[in-house]
């Protein structure tokens, strides 16, 4: 009971602040998914245990990836990534000794994984009506995590994937994507989708939030651990709490991308 109201409380006081620095744009908000970014990236480096010349080259590759997407979008950050793999091969280099390229690995899926898949969300801010379409995108995220856990826990029998993570069932995953659906399709006349290109983003980032809870559920799995952080109370790290958003940020921006370079 104390958990679930520490969880209440954490989203009463964090949703709003979301929302009105969504709304704000420019810094306040790209301030936002850098913090989110790094504070995800710091669980993601404690989960897999990497040396800390490798954190510390994530965190720099991130900050100056989302520094360049921010003012730039696309069109200069590949060199930042190609700079970047070039930097993190000569920590391999000339430190065989110490590091191994498993581990190099590690830290490269970690930028591609949280910095890189959250960048979207400033793409998206960016994009015609970014403003309302940024707000759809949370709020989708939200609707479906939400009706995942509260219809899974009261109705789930069937396990979606019990060895990664018990708790998650098929009632909770189609309550939750019938909940994206059900939201863009409302939020459509809004953001100017029409309501074939509602259902299907309703669709896919519904898809997407199931699969990046369990994407941070087999991580934890394979840690050890039950949660990725404590920084937010009834929730636990970063990665628990955005886990979906994870997921949801690209796939959003893509399907929204392209509606709007077609002219939708």
């Amino acid at each position: 009971m104390i958990k679930v109201l520490a969880r209440i409380f954490t989203a009463v006081v964090g949703i709003p602040v979301i929302i009105l620095l969504a709304l704000e744009g420019g810094y306040p908000f790209f301030l936002l998914i850098l913090s989110l970014a790094l504070m995800g990236l710091y669980e993601y480096y404690w989960l897999t245990n990497l040396p800390q010349l490798l954190r510390h080259w994530g965190y720099l590759i991130s900050a100056l990836l989302l520094i360049t997407i921010n003012r730039q979008q696309f069109r200069y950050s590949w060199l930042v990534f190609a700079g970047g793999i070039i930097l993190l091969l000569s920590a391999m280099l000339f430190g065989f000794d110490q590091y191994n390229f498993g581990q190099a690995g590690a830290a490269l899926l970690g930028v591609c994984y949280i910095p890189l898949f959250l960048s979207c969300l400033l793409l998206i801010r960016s994009l015609p009506l970014g403003r309302r379409l940024t707000i759809m995108v949370f709020i989708l995220t939200w609707i479906t995590d939400t009706l995942a856990f509260f219809v899974g826990s009261r109705f789930g029998r069937r396990r979606l994937m019990a060895k990664i993570s018990p708790q998650k069932t098929w009632a909770g995953a189609w309550a939750g994507l019938a909940g994206s659906v059900t939201a863009a399709f409302w939020a459509a006349p809004y953001v100017d989708l029409e309501p074939t290109a509602a259902i299907f983003t309703g669709v896919t980032t519904g898809i997407a939030a199931v699969l990046g809870d369990l994407i941070e559920s087999a991580l934890k799995r394979l840690a050890g651990v039950k949660d990725s952080g404590t920084i937010l109370p009834g929730h636990g790290g970063i990665l628990d709490r955005f886990d979906a958003l994870l997921l949801v940020a690209p796939t959003a921006y893509f399907v929204l991308s392209w509606w709007h370079s077609r002219g939708g």
